[in-house]
């Protein structure tokens, strides 16, 4: 048995949009000891790694670095932390890069023992996100990693199964007794906070937003998710929820919330990790999109959800705080907007019996 390393940086969304690529690694070494190596994490609210894979599928162990780092002390470390494990060779899943970069990269594992990098980009286009011709859009992220490692075998995002988690029945469990005051009824899944500043759409509109749905959906439960520091604003936009609420922000690690959110109507939220967590585990998105990133690079994979961004001229800034444009892109999203593109998905969700709709017992409702 031999150990494998895996390089992919990135927080709760850069790690789930992974999957697929992920997926087809495990398949193609299934008998390797899989090596994570990522960063720490640069913020309070992002997730650690193992909080998000688990432990014993998708990695065995795992190694961090502070992301960006140019201390010596830190690199000699890692080198020899690798050179320990006997790594010959690893798969590269890091974002897209500079050829500069690439070589620098390459040069260092060489220095850590490695003597095989799978999916190094060579090619000019291995180093940005391609615009697909029939959407107009850029490349999905995922896509733009099943890419590179098509060498190890086709990664058909289509497939239900390359989402997997593979969640544990005792994290099903625990979720299940989370959710238990939303029980019997349809509930959705929001989740209005997020890292950067950019791409923050305001308590002003998530209140006002949630107060229009609360009169739309009579009856429905709401799950809260996120990050601990934003359980309080999360409560606060919540205030004027009519039905019942459980706030699991700081209080389930990625993996319960994910387990929590399978039985979600419908998500709701920011350009964000649990965006893409909810995704993962099949459950629609009415994503809220500053146009800090390309259109369609970091949109949740798939045909089912709704997703709004306004590219306005200065798409593309990969800025974490917007001051001079003063957020126009995400700002310029209305509340009537948002409110259109849920009921456009409810209308599209497959319904079954039993349960609540609007308030009203209905031979057909939103799914359990």
């Amino acid at each position: 048995m031999e150990n494998l390393l895996v390089y992919r940086l990135g927080s709760l969304g850069d790690t789930i949009i992974a999957l697929p690529s992920l997926h087809r690694i495990r398949s193609s070494f299934p008998d390797d000891q899989l090596v994570m190596l990522t960063n720490k994490p640069i913020s309070g609210k992002a997730a650690p790694l193992q909080s998000i894979l688990g432990t014993g599928y998708f990695t065995h162990q795992t190694l961090c670095y502070p992301v960006g780092t140019r201390n010596p002390w830190d690199l000699i470390s890692l080198l020899f932390s690798i050179r320990r494990l006997r790594i010959k060779t690893m798969v590269y899943l890091v974002a897209a890069r500079s050829p500069k970069d690439v070589w620098r990269d390459r040069v260092f594992f060489r220095l850590c023992g490695v003597s095989k990098i799978i999916a190094l980009p060579q090619e000019e286009s291995d180093f940005k996100a391609l615009i697909q011709p029939e959407t107009g859009l850029y490349e999905n992220e995922s896509s733009r990693l099943a890419r590179r490692v098509r060498d190890l075998g086709a990664v058909d995002l289509e497939d239900r199964a390359v989402w997997d988690l593979h969640l544990e029945k005792s994290e099903r469990a625990v979720a299940e007794e989370v959710i238990k005051p939303l029980k019997g009824r349809p509930f959705l899944a929001v989740s209005q906070g997020t890292k950067m500043q950019s791409k923050d759409w305001g308590v002003d509109n998530w209140s006002d937003l949630l107060q229009q749905l609360t009169e739309a959906l009579p009856g429905w439960g709401l799950l809260l998710v996120g990050s601990s520091d934003e359980a309080d604003r999360a409560s606060c936009c919540a205030a004027v929820w009519r039905g019942p609420i459980v706030n699991l922000c700081g209080n389930a690690t990625p993996r319960i919330s994910a387990a929590a959110m399978e039985r979600a109507a419908f998500f709701l939220g920011h350009d964000s990790g649990p965006m893409h967590l909810a995704s993962a585990v099949g459950v629609p998105c009415v994503a809220i999109f500053s146009a800090r990133n390309l259109p369609g690079q970091w949109y949740p994979y798939g045909r089912d959800h709704k997703v709004i961004y306004h590219k306005t001229s200065c798409h593309g800034c990969n800025l974490s705080e917007c001051y001079i444009e003063n957020k126009r892109c995400i700002f310029g999203i209305t509340t009537d907007e948002v409110m259109g593109k849920v009921m456009e998905l409810l209308g599209m969700i497959p319904l079954s019996k039993g349960q609540l709709k609007n308030g009203t017992r209905d031979s057909e409702a939103v799914r359990t």
